[in-house]
């Protein structure tokens, strides 16, 4: 039994990058609101999830651009 029903297709991957968009916009709002004393350590976490998300949706649309090119589309 298969859990994962969808295809890897154009459309599957842009709604993955519109997913971690998302959430990274709402870790930078996170960010910018963060007071507490523990900010600091908060702050790090969080900067890496940003980056994490920028270097996942990097890989994303480089992708779905090769598939494009490759299917003639």
């Amino acid at each position: 039994m298969s859990f994962f029903t969808n295809d890897i297709n154009e459309s599957y991957i842009t709604k993955i990058y519109e997913d971690l968009q998302k959430e990274q916009m709402n870790l930078m709002n996170e960010l910018k609101t963060n007071t507490n004393e523990e900010s600091i350590n908060r702050e790090k976490d969080i900067t890496r999830q940003i980056s994490l998300i920028n270097t996942i949706n990097l890989g994303l649309m480089r992708l779905r651009n090769i598939r494009k090119k490759s299917n003639g589309i």
